[in-house]
């Protein structure tokens, strides 16, 4: 099954807006969320115009609601004001954006309903995995 929940995310510097983002949760992947950008703005280095999807885990969001997460390229951290602000780190700099939590919250939850966490090794065809990752280093 999958869930999937469009919304905006605004981005609060160096230019202030807003760009659309969806949600995505697939049973068939349970341990990870989607976050796509189908549309980012133009022109800048960290995206070209071109669609953006990361993968995050399930988790690690749900972890985020509570306070600061992540290291890497990928943090969560909770802002004033009902949001969660996703910092997206590579070589160029920081992309952030800010989401409603009770948004980010109620999709959570959503999610939980069809595989509730914890229970989401379940969901996972182990043998057809274990099978994908030896066809791929042949």
């Amino acid at each position: 099954m999958i869930i999937a929940q469009a919304g905006a995310a605004s981005v609060p510097a160096p230019v202030p807006g807003v760009v659309p983002l969806v949600l995505r949760y697939d049973s068939d992947d349970p341990f990870a969320v989607v976050l796509d950008f189908p549309d980012p703005p133009a022109g800048g280095r960290m995206s070209g115009g071109e669609p953006i999807s990361w993968y995050v885990s399930r988790e690690l969001l749900t972890a985020g609601l509570a306070g600061p997460v992540g290291d890497g390229d990928f943090r969560l951290v909770p802002v004033d004001g009902g949001l969660t602000q996703l910092e997206f780190h590579n070589r160029h700099g920081v992309a952030l954006v800010q989401v409603a939590t009770d948004e980010l919250r109620g999709f959570l939850a959503d999610t939980a309903e069809v595989v509730r966490p914890g229970d989401e090794h379940r969901q996972v065809s182990w043998p057809d995995t274990v099978e994908a990752f030896l066809r791929a280093t042949e």
